[in-house]
């Protein structure tokens, strides 16, 4: 349950206050949980592709941007379960639980309580594995779309998200 007093939201976001006087956002949709994945491949042992996920963000910039393969923990489920299932929906990945390496979790900023729980997969040699992904249906996913990236297009994204899991992933001893 999240600390605090509602001031204002909806279905989807809140404004709490403390006893303390700290206003901060809660993410209401997912209870404050979600799930991003870092999908890449391998050469010569060595990370070569990300798989960019493009769509309508527009907090971050009018139009598609590169983003995180992302998505909000409905109540009663695992952070796993709902890791394959954005993977499936929004990269047309199909993949189990041992598929997926856990990368930790963390808090995207000091003005929300938010905790976001970070996975990666290897497709090197799976690539052929891949369907067209399908989406939420959501009005920010319509014009949607997932491509293969080099390193560099991932590094000089926006989201965070994505150079976390990549910098997590590769002090892992993954290259």
């Amino acid at each position: 349950m999240p600390k605090g007093k509602k001031i204002c939201g909806d279905e989807w976001l809140e404004l709490r206050k403390t006893d303390c006087g700290y206003t901060y956002m809660h993410e209401t949709r997912c209870n404050g949980k979600i799930v991003a994945i870092l999908v890449y491949t391998k050469k010569d042992d060595y990370i070569d592709k990300i798989l960019g996920r493009y769509e309508n963000t527009p907090p971050h910039d009018d139009g598609i941007e590169l983003a995180s393969i992302t998505g909000g923990v409905e109540k009663g489920q695992e952070t796993i379960d709902t890791a394959l299932m954005e993977l499936k929906e929004e990269a047309g990945i199909t993949a189990e639980e041992k598929d997926l390496m856990y990368l930790g979790d963390v808090k995207p900023s000091k003005a929300a309580d938010t905790v976001i729980s970070l996975y990666a997969i290897d497709m090197t040699g799976k690539e052929d594995t891949m369907k067209e992904p399908k989406g939420d249906g959501s009005e920010g996913e319509k014009d949607a779309y997932v491509e293969w990236i080099d390193v560099l297009d991932m590094i000089n994204a926006k989201d965070p998200l994505l150079h976390t899991m990549f910098l997590r992933l590769t002090n892992k001893g993954v290259k």
